[in-house]
């Protein structure tokens, strides 16, 4: 894994910034992987995702602070999700050869490449027929074996609500959470160097240099 810095998290945060969604995961990736975007989009989704949460559990830690909607009185809840808590052991296979109606199909993972040429499900489900075609009948049954072959790309996470006590499996949309953070990390970097430069003529490489708590000390004498 390579050696994530700020410097090269505001890098990866600019150049995804302008990208669609699933693009903007395959960026992050790279942070940690050293590989481009076009070496990743073949991966698994669940593949990419793994990186997202070790690039996660690198830059802010094992523990994800999050607000969630429960689906029985609508109380917001905050959640302390475990990084552990969303890792799920690869399949063993990522084809799977199966016999529908009488005929062999060979489904296989999602991937991001699949994502960027469509959101529409069952062109997604289509996409992942490597020999054979399905039906509309059979589109379920084909998207259930793709979700087999990569668990990590559909993570969930058991929840309880202590207003209704109602217990829930709420699905964690891994590459949506990091951006999120990724993206308020970059912005408040921003400022701290804007405010540093601004009170001391310091460079943007000069304020990256600072110990985190150097910095909140040139922080507070500056005044913010």
């Amino acid at each position: 894994m390579t050696a994530v810095t700020e410097a090269s998290l505001l890098a990866a945060w600019e150049a995804a910034l302008p990208r669609p969604r699933r693009d903007r995961a395959l960026v992050l990736a790279g942070v940690v992987t050293g590989v481009s975007t076009d070496g990743l989009q073949d991966l698994p989704i669940g593949a990419v995702d793994a990186y997202l949460l070790d690039l996660r559990e690198g830059c802010f830690g094992a523990m994800l602070d999050c607000l969630v909607d429960c689906p029985g009185c609508g109380e917001e809840l905050e959640a302390n999700v475990d990084v552990a808590e969303l890792r799920f052991p690869p399949a063993e296979e990522h084809t799977r050869e199966v016999n529908v109606g009488g005929r062999s199909l060979v489904v296989r993972a999602l991937t991001s490449r699949d994502l960027l040429a469509t959101g529409d499900r069952g062109s997604l489900v289509r996409r992942c027929l490597a020999e054979g075609d399905v039906t509309d009948d059979v589109l379920d049954l084909v998207g259930n074996i793709i979700d087999e072959l990569d668990p990590q790309a559909t993570p969930a996470v058991e929840l309880d609500c202590p207003n209704c006590r109602r217990t829930w499996m709420a699905p964690f949309d891994i590459a949506d959470f990091v951006w999120q953070e990724v993206d308020r990390c970059a912005r408040r970097t921003l400022h701290e160097i804007h405010v540093l430069a601004a009170a001391y003529g310091w460079r943007e490489d000069d304020v990256l240099a600072l110990t985190p708590l150097r910095r909140s000390y040139y922080l507070q004498a500056a005044g913010t």
